[in-house]
């Protein structure tokens, strides 16, 4: 499920640029923060840790005793990145960051060497602007963007974009010998779909409604072993988008509605067709017989 691309690095200063772009609250006030890179920063600053394919895995945190706290690096192909802001009491100084977790340098735990950072000097005023800066700043953002010929979901937050109406694949890498184990629900989905796979990839497909709202929807799993009572695990999520077509959307949620699937529907209506001509021509001919003979 955790896996890298290597192409698509010139793609790399246009990510940035987007990512600077975003609210003023939340974008990053320092540069970049790359492996074996260092950095000027301020109390408050906000910054991005930035890693290559091959620095670091999916899921490593990085870590400094002058940040606010840990951060997490996520997927934002073509590179993974984790936004971290300087502690309000940080002192001047010199410090470093590191890296922990299954891609880190040496045993699962150990810290990695990743940057340094240099925090400068700040008055009491510029402290107390920084702590109201702090209160202010919004969740950070978890959503991430993977490769689009990749799977879905590769992570719970790989939040990918689908017209209401359409069909989905959904791809889970993570649990073999789980066939039939696992069912799916969402608010976006026609049905309750179950995972199935002979091998380590199950799968399952499912129709989204086509009057779902555009919008973030959550995608819940129910192990075979879920007790009845227990909150359902969120386990992926999806966003709507309109649906491309809407007389597509409502003949595709025609053939889908209480399970039934559009073949089914049509076999119907063909049936209630040559009923309805069965029923005329029995009728025509029970009033021929019935017809007073010719004299």
């Amino acid at each position: 499920m955790h896996r890298l691309r290597t192409a698509a690095w010139a793609a790399l200063p246009l990510l940035l640029a987007l990512l600077a772009a975003g609210p003023a609250s939340a974008s990053p006030s320092a540069p970049p923060l790359p492996l074996r890179g260092a950095r000027s920063v301020h109390p408050g600053d906000t910054l991005m840790v930035i890693a290559k394919s091959g620095q670091a895995a999916y899921g490593d945190t990085v870590h400094s005793t002058v940040f606010l706290a840990a951060g997490r690096l996520r997927m934002m192909t073509p590179v993974l990145t984790a936004t971290v802001t300087i502690a309000c009491d940080a002192r001047p100084g010199t410090y470093p960051v590191t890296r922990t977790g299954a891609g880190a340098d040496g045993p699962a735990g150990h810290p990695a060497p990743w940057a340094r950072l240099h925090v400068q000097p700040a008055d009491e005023a510029a402290r107390s602007a920084c702590r109201d800066k702090v209160k202010k700043m919004p969740p950070p953002d978890r959503e991430e963007h993977w490769p689009a010929d990749d799977t879905w979901p590769q992570s719970e937050w790989d939040v990918r974009t689908f017209h209401a109406g359409s069909r989905i694949t959904i791809t889970d890498n993570d649990d073999e010998g789980m066939d039939g184990d696992i069912t799916l629900n969402s608010r976006a989905f026609t049905d309750r779909p179950t995972l199935r796979g002979a091998k380590a990839v199950l799968t399952a497909t499912t129709t989204l409604k086509c009057d779902a709202t555009p919008g973030l929807y959550t995608v819940y799993r129910h192990d075979a072993e879920h007790v009845e009572g227990q909150s359902s695990k969120p386990w992926a999520r999806l966003r709507i988008a309109p649906a491309a077509r809407a007389s597509a959307c409502s003949t595709q949620a025609a053939a889908h509605s209480s399970g039934t699937s559009r073949t089914a529907v049509m076999a119907w209506a063909a049936g209630s067709v040559l009923l309805i001509a069965a029923a005329g021509t029995a009728l025509l001919l029970r009033a021929r017989f019935r017809r007073p003979n010719s004299v």
